[in-house]
């Protein structure tokens, strides 16, 4: 096997981002097939190109050298393709949008069905990350827009305009049916194993903030990556854990999970469009954010 501009352009990405998953965000294709590539161009060139590290991955100096020459070409290569295409009168406008998990499935997704069918011409971009990913990659200019859920802190030149809000309940799989029934102090609950978001995500810290609102500390038995995550961990009888109600519902009438009511009242949150008000937006976007914000103040 030889190595193609492919396997280049996907150095040249996971170069870029030092992350094998954000590269394969901005590649528009899955972790395992950036994964592949790379593997076979190390096999092609008979060395390791990358080191993992606790935050992504860096470059070894095999690694360096090879990018000093290949970041260059690759520049060039899209610049002209883009050239090209205006000269041709084919530039495409593209839109760049990163989105948390419970923003993309509760509200980016019904407003992006509206705005395709009326800019069928337009490329969306979508990224999913988490709530401080999203601001990290806004203020970095790598997104034009944000669909995040609260909490969060941004600075002056972020604007926020918060679009829905969204309550969660407490549930567990067929195995803690016996607190179906009844409502119960959070303190009652605490022997049993709980299953949270990763303690990177904004999740994590609002209801850690809440445990410790109800003088408790919040121990979690485990963690998972994303909140499409936690539904199945509980329905597999591992524990019980906090859900957004709007993807909890289905589960909840099928009888695959029940919900732990508690005395303690669970504040609600918010899902929230940021943008950097430093840098235009293209026209495309500004119809975007103006159709995802609506009527919204």
């Amino acid at each position: 096997m030889s190595a193609n501009f492919e396997h280049y352009k996907v150095f040249y990405y996971v170069a870029k981002y030092k992350n094998f998953t954000r590269a394969a965000n901005a590649l528009l294709t899955s972790q395992p097939s950036v994964t592949c590539y790379i593997q076979n161009l190390e096999n092609v060139l008979g060395c390791k190109l990358f080191i993992r590290s606790k935050k992504g991955v860096v470059l070894t100096s095999e690694g360096e050298l090879l990018y000093s020459y290949v970041a260059p070409a690759c520049m060039q290569f899209m610049q002209g393709e883009e050239a090209l295409k205006e000269r041709l009168g084919k530039q495409i406008e593209q839109i760049n949008v990163g989105a948390t998990q419970m923003a993309m499935h509760s509200y980016l997704l019904a407003g992006l069905h509206q705005f395709k069918e009326q800019f069928p011409q337009v490329r969306l971009n979508i990224f999913t990350y988490n709530t401080p990913q999203t601001l990290s990659e806004l203020k970095a200019g790598k997104i034009d827009l944000g669909i995040i859920t609260t909490p969060f802190y941004c600075d002056e030149n972020i604007k926020s305009v918060k679009v829905k809000t969204f309550c969660s309940l407490l549930a567990g799989g067929k195995k803690y049916e016996e607190y179906s029934g009844k409502t119960s102090y959070l303190s009652e609950l605490s022997t049993l194993p709980l299953i949270t978001m990763s303690n990177v995500t904004t999740t994590f810290a609002f209801f850690q903030e809440f445990y410790h609102n109800c003088g408790l500390v919040m121990q979690p038995a485990i963690e998972v990556a994303g909140i499409d995550l936690i539904l199945p961990v509980i329905v597999q009888n591992l524990g019980i854990g906090f859900v957004p109600e709007e993807l909890a519902r289905p589960a909840l009438e099928k009888g695959e999970i029940v919900e732990i009511k508690l005395h303690e009242q669970i504040p609600e949150r918010s899902i929230c469009i940021v943008s950097d008000s430093r840098r235009p937006l293209s026209s495309a976007a500004k119809q975007l954010q103006q159709m995802l914000e609506g009527d919204c103040p």
